[in-house]
């Protein structure tokens, strides 16, 4: 089990050179969103434009792209049809896939629900991203009854999951999960082929043989929202051309070393997920970044 630390992030992470665009900083499509939680695409879109990806693109619903758009003027808006209760109605992976050949990461879940289409729509993203690809939230819960699909991708995927998604995953109690969390996160990422963040008190990733905890944090990061910023972080890093492991290191340690220096500067009651990028700045200031 490997204990992680700051150092370990700035030993992967490249200084941006004077000499470069947009382009050489990766494209991320992120495919989150619904009526009910518009707040997680803009949270997801937040956490991957502040950690450096080079171009955004946000695939989602007219009633999300309005607020998103002014929260993240940055990104790029492909609108979608709209299901009966507000979620993405359709999403043609052939198509979009076709359109953007150099999509370097896809992230899909954050706030999208499991209405209507929604589970048939992740199955396909699943099957046929052309890119490595970061799973979170209902693109889980979509998956919980059908996660062999996750042996067709045809590239990296990541996963993270808090534990209530990942008892759903496993089919396993939330107190046994706890009291073995090595065991079943071993499990899980072995027979899935799959990265696996696991989010608690303490984030757990699984890699191949490999166990890496990041023991920073605190309780201000249990509330809704949190873990869209560390998917949108850890897709972007995907996308800049990291691989899935460091990626997953890269965002882990610097989302829960922000969050410490947040509660210190706002209190644990009183912090909010989207005031932990003020600190995620300061720390890439500090580093030189």
């Amino acid at each position: 089990m490997h204990n992680l630390c700051l150092s370990n992030v700035f030993s992967i992470l490249k200084k941006r050179p004077e000499e470069s665009n947009k382009g050489d900083y990766g494209t991320l499509l992120s495919i989150c969103g619904s009526a009910y939680y518009r707040g997680a695409a803009g949270l997801s879109a937040i956490g991957a434009l502040r950690t450096g990806v080079g171009i955004l693109r946000v695939a989602t619903t007219e009633k999300v792209i309005v607020p998103l758009s002014s929260l993240a003027p940055e990104a790029v808006f492909l609108p979608l049809a709209e299901g009966e209760k507000g979620e993405i109605g359709s999403f043609d992976t052939k198509t979009y896939f076709r359109e953007f050949p150099k999509t370097s990461a896809v992230l899909c879940g954050c706030g999208i629900t499991t209405f209507g289409a929604v589970p048939e729509i992740v199955r396909d993203i699943t099957v046929n991203a052309p890119c490595p690809l970061v799973l979170d939230a209902d693109a889980l819960n979509s998956l919980a009854n059908n996660k062999e699909i996750l042996l067709e991708a045809k590239n990296e995927v990541i996963i993270t999951p808090h534990i209530g998604e990942f008892s759903r995953l496993c089919g396993v109690d939330i107190g046994e999960i706890k009291n073995n969390i090595p065991k079943y996160g071993k499990e899980f990422a072995k027979k899935y082929g799959v990265i696996l963040i696991l989010k608690g008190s303490n984030i757990h990733i699984f890699y191949r043989d490999s166990v890496y905890v990041s023991n920073f944090g605190n309780a201000g990061l249990a509330r809704g929202g949190s873990g869209d910023i560390l998917a949108g972080m850890t897709a972007s890093f995907v996308a800049q051309g990291y691989s899935g492991i460091e990626a997953a290191i890269c965002a882990c340690v610097l989302h829960q070393c922000a969050a410490d220096r947040t509660a210190k500067r706002l209190s644990i009651q009183g912090m909010l997920p989207h005031d932990i990028i003020y600190d995620l700045c300061e720390i890439f200031k500090e580093e030189g970044y």
